[in-house]
Formats: structure tokens, C-alpha cells, sequence
């Protein structure tokens, strides 16, 4: 990458200091005897190099983003949750699609009130994370203007509940996107969830849930169309889906030791959208993968999948970040972890080809460097 990749090494060996650094100066305070506080806080950072390229279009990239999770305590059953990104870009594009442009930017994947007047119910509302409730093969890590109740029961190392949920879809802006005249979007859903964890390496996390779009915009649709969706055009600035958005998506995660030093990871995603027609509707992902212990301060994770996600499975707009529509494809991935340096280095390699033939869609093929470091206390 020439000049990005030392401005990749650099940062680099300025995120490893700055983690070794607050490690130790997070020692010598907990010396120090305090009041508990209302506030808390995280910050995360990653820095990832990026080569990708399609039949049409090249690109070569560094990412940095800052990411910060943070919570104030209002009252005992009212709770503040603030979670902003900061996301910086350096290099060169020849292609701009309408969900990731290359800009810096500040996004938020949470910034919401929290009222929890009992362990098994909390309502919350505000800038929601979807990724609560939803698969990555219907929407991507973002926020959405809503509000959600939810409703778990807990025993031990077990959870199991409901979460159902109002929301607006926006961009990472919080915009709507929507013209004169044309009435609010709107995403319902709801889910039920079971989780259990036992320890760091012994979970399994399941959902199944309902999903129903309505009122989406011309200017989604335009990029949707960019993006692998079936669209209609109804004059020169007006867009509209083929097909509506509704239906069905599961989930699974779960990480087991099968031996001493050797755990078995693993994830699932189905969709299902009841408004397309056969063949234009259905979307599958699956990943399967070991982690290795090499040290008692060192692991290897190794993980390969496989995707498949339908013209019209989900909205292209909202998806676009993990795998677009009209997409089958493949991906690899590995990773050096440091526990206790607390950041993780590795590759990720994506091949991406097209179900039905495209004007506007080319086969994808990208390669991630990414270096991330574990969430801190501030």
C-alpha cells in the first residue's frame, strides 16, 4: 500500500502503546479507594487496511475508528447509554456506493434511555443498535430512531425472553431520507431470544423473529437499486421496491470447548422475506471456525463461512456494510489474540459473486488487514 502502510504501522504501534499504558495507569488507580460512580465509560479503537476490487472499480483504504461506550446512572431504574464512533478514512476509491461512502464521519450505534423498574421487563427509547434484535443479513451495526420493550427471565447462566420494537429506518446520519409527501418509514419486529454462558469461552446465544417494513422511501429504493434490489422506476426522481419487506429471520451463536486448548465457534443467520417470490426471498449465512490456545496469554482463531442472500431477501440500503443483496459468496478469516495485552491482529478475505446477472453489480473480492484492541475503562 506504499504510504498507507506506514501510516498503518505507525498507528499501529501507537494503539498497542496506548493500551499497554492504560493498563498500567488502571492498576495504580484501583490503589486509590473510591465512591462508586454514575458514570461509566469504555473506548475501543481498530485501524484496518483495505484492498478491494471488482471487474469495474479499485479500492485501497485505512479505516480508524474510535468507538466509545458510556452509561450514566440516573436513578436506579433509569439509565443513560451513550455510544458514539468516530470514523477516519485515508486512500483512494473509484466507486461510492450509497450505504459506505468514503468519508470521516461521526455515527452512533446507541443513544438511548433505559427504564428498568424490574429485573424481567426495561423499555427503552431513543437511537436503538438493531443488531439487539435483528440478524447482519437484514440490517447492518446501526441505530435507528425507536422504541422497545422487553421482557427476559434469568436463571443463573440462562436467559430467555421477548424484545418487540418501533423503529424508524435511517441512514448513519439519522435521516429518514424521505421527500415531500411521502409518509414515515417504519420497521416492526419482534423477537424471542435464549442465551446461555457459562464462562468467557462457554456461550450460546439463539433468536427467532418477525420483521415488517413499511413506507420506504424513493431515495432508499435508488440505492437499494445499486445494490442488488429489484426496483421500479416511476419517473425521472421517483423510486419504488418490486417487492415488499416482511417475514421471518433466525439466528445462532455459540462458542464450546471440545478440548483443553481448543473451543469450537460458530454462527447461523436465515431470512426469510414473505413478499418476494421463490428464489428472489430466502438469504443463509454460516460460519465455522476453532479458536486455539496457544498460551495461557495467547489465542489463534481460524473461521471460514459461506453466504447467500436473494435479490429481494432484505432492504440492500440497510445491509450493505456485511453483504448486500443478490450476492453468494465466501468468506475466511483469522486471528492473533492478546489477552493480555488486550487487542487482537489478523486478515479477513472476501469473495462475493452475483446470483442473477447484473448491470450495476460486478463479482467482489476484498482484503482486510485489521488490527482492534479490547473495550477499556476510562
Amino acid at each position: 500500500m506504499g504510504t498507507s502502510a506506514w501510516s498503518l504501522t505507525m498507528v499501529l504501534v501507537i494503539i498497542v502503546s496506548a493500551t499497554a499504558f492504560g493498563k498500567v495507569t488502571s492498576v495504580d488507580a484501583a490503589v486509590v479507594k473510591a465512591e462508586p460512580s454514575k458514570f461509566a465509560a469504555e473506548w475501543r479503537v481498530s485501524l484496518s487496511g483495505t484492498d478491494y476490487n471488482d471487474e469495474k472499480n479499485k479500492s485501497k483504504f485505512v479505516n480508524f475508528n474510535l468507538d466509545l461506550k458510556t452509561t450514566y446512572i440516573l436513578t436506579p431504574v433509569l439509565i443513560f447509554d451513550f455510544q458514539p464512533s468516530v470514523k477516519l478514512l485515508s486512500g483512494q476509491t473509484q466507486t461510492i456506493d450509497g450505504a459506505d461512502r468514503m468519508e470521516n464521519r461521526i455515527v452512533l450505534s446507541q443513544a438511548a434511555i433505559r427504564y428498568a423498574p424490574a429485573d424481567f421487563f426495561a423499555f427503552a427509547a431513543g437511537a436503538l443498535n438493531q443488531r439487539a434484535l435483528h440478524t447482519p443479513l437484514l440490517v447492518d451495526d446501526i441505530a435507528f430512531p425507536a422504541a422497545r420493550i422487553e421482557s427476559m427471565y434469568r436463571n443463573n447462566e440462562f436467559a430467555t425472553g421477548i424484545g418487540i420494537e418501533s423503529a424508524i429506518p435511517t441512514s448513519t446520519s439519522l435521516s429518514a431520507n424521505t421527500k415531500e409527501l411521502e409518509p414515515s418509514p417504519s420497521l416492526n419486529s419482534a423477537a424471542l431470544i435464549f442465551s446461555w454462558q457459562k464462562n468467557r469461552n462457554s456461550k450460546v446465544r439463539a433468536s427467532v423473529g418477525y420483521f415488517a417494513y413499511n413506507n420506504l422511501p424513493s431515495a432508499v429504493a435508488q440505492q437499494s437499486l445499486l445494490l442488488g434490489n429489484d426496483v421500479q422506476q416511476l419517473s425521472e426522481a421517483q423510486y419504488s421496491f418490486m417487492y415488499q419487506f416482511q417475514g421471518l429471520e433466525a439466528g445462532l451463536e455459540l462458542q464450546l470447548p471440545l478440548m483443553t486448548l481448543f473451543d469450537v465457534i460458530a454462527d447461523a443467520s436465515y431470512l426469510h422475506n414473505d413478499k418476494a417470490p421463490s428464489g428472489y426471498s430466502d438469504a443463509s449465512s454460516y460460519n465455522l471456525g476453532g479458536l486455539f490456545h496457544l498460551s495461557k496469554g495467547t489465542d489463534w482463531s481460524v473461521q471460514g463461512g459461506y453466504f447467500s442472500v436473494a435479490p429481494d431477501a432484505a432492504v440492500a440500503y440497510f445491509n450493505a456494510n456485511n453483504f448486500e443483496t443478490n450476492r453468494v459468496g465466501y468468506n475466511i478469516q483469522s486471528f492473533i489474540h492478546f489477552i493480555k495485552e488486550g487487542f487482537k491482529f489478523g486478515v479477513i478475505y472476501m469473495d462475493s459473486n452475483l446470483m442473477y446477472i447484473s448491470p450495476v453489480q460486478y463479482r467482489e473480492k476484498t482484503l482486510i488487514l485489521k488490527l482492534e484492541t479490547n473495550y477499556e475503562k476510562i
